[in-house]
């Protein structure tokens, strides 16, 4: 909310990774069908939240909408390198100023929490991820922080603006970091 958001958005933040993480075993407690998985969670949300929430969590999911389906098995790096693909894309022509600063400031504070665990871990960190290495995630991070940038520009956005640098600097700060130091 500090970068401009409203209160749609901070209850977006609040939900961005729910359908990822929690749609697969979603039980819905209202008595109409479906009663379970992802589309029962996303009808709960427009429900609870409104059409605007669910719309930016919609965004901020970036395992449905890969042209033709999954293209290999998920969790896979191919299918990460993909879906990531995708995702930077659908950023680059992004023009919904609330999905965009909810999704910033999600990348920003993973991309933080990278960095703060990089310096203790070292390259150990990395075998964490789908992505193994330090240099598809950058590719990543770099992808996020250039497309953040100009559609903060062409959005002329100073919240969008002021996180999307914070994440450029964080981005290469972890470029930089040489563990143990």
């Amino acid at each position: 909310m500090e970068n401009g958001g409203n209160e749609t958005e901070a209850i977006a933040a609040l939900l961005h990774d729910a359908i990822e993480d929690r749609g697969k075993d979603y039980w819905s407690r209202f008595l109409v069908k479906p009663r379970e998985g992802r589309d029962a969670l996303k009808r709960d949300i427009k429900l609870l939240f409104g059409p605007d929430v669910l719309n930016i969590v919609e965004h901020c999911t970036d395992d449905e909408y890969l042209p033709g389906g999954k293209t290999a098995k998920k969790g896979s790096p191919a299918e990460w390198k993909k879906r990531k693909a995708v995702y930077l894309a659908k950023l680059a022509k992004q023009v919904d100023r609330g999905a965009l600063r909810v999704s910033c400031a999600d990348k920003l504070h993973n991309a933080r929490a990278i960095l703060a665990d990089y310096e203790v871990e070292g390259d150990s960190l990395w075998q964490r991820f789908t992505a193994k290495t330090k240099t598809q995630q950058l590719w990543y991070y770099d992808g996020l922080a250039k497309r953040f940038t100009q559609r903060a520009k062409a959005l002329k956005d100073p919240g969008l603006s002021r996180m999307s640098r914070q994440l450029r600097g964080v981005v290469d700060s972890v470029r930089q970091h040489e563990p143990g130091r």
